[in-house]
């Protein structure tokens, strides 16, 4: 009686190990998909952070330049106050300083929120890279799984040729 049900037990065991490495390759694609995707999201934040880098460099060399305007602007001011006889000139002057000054405090703004972007992608970065950590552990599990799985699959093909050897 145990001889008939064996091959059943055996037989029905192939079919779940089958199953669950049909499973397995499903999951382990899904994966490798996931990765890519995350990998792909990483290079582009990173890339996304080098545009913002470089624009938060190009601001503050703006904003060195508005600062010696400024500088520039007070000694005007000052030279105004014992000029009279320049005095159009100087106004002049004062009025693009003015238009200089507005273009300081927008710069500055546009500073505040590149970095704050920048603070946001760099936060979204350690983040994906988190991510991505724990899909390649994930990776590793299912590459160990599957090297279970070829185990198993031996063992299965080793009993069926002691099965067939028997009969």
């Amino acid at each position: 009686m145990s001889d008939s049900t064996q091959p059943n037990d055996t037989q029905l065991q192939l079919m779940h190990f089958m199953a669950e490495n049909e499973s397995l390759k499903a999951q382990l694609e899904e994966y490798r998909y996931i990765i890519d995707t995350r990998n792909e999201e990483i290079d582009a934040l990173k890339r996304k952070m080098g545009e913002v880098t470089q624009t938060k460099s190009n601001i503050d060399n703006q904003l060195e330049e508005l600062d010696i305007l400024q500088d520039h602007l007070y000694r005007l001011r000052q030279q105004a106050k014992g000029a009279a006889d320049r005095e159009m000139d100087l106004e002049k002057q004062l009025g693009t300083a003015v238009s200089t000054e507005h273009q300081l405090e927008d710069m500055q703004q546009q500073y505040t929120y590149l970095q704050t972007q920048l603070t946001d992608l760099q936060t979204r970065l350690v983040e994906m890279e988190n991510r991505n950590l724990q899909l390649q552990q994930q990776t590793s599990q299912i590459s160990e799984l599957e090297s279970l799985l070829e185990i198993v699959q031996r063992e299965r093909d080793e009993l069926k040729e002691k099965l067939a050897a028997e009969s």
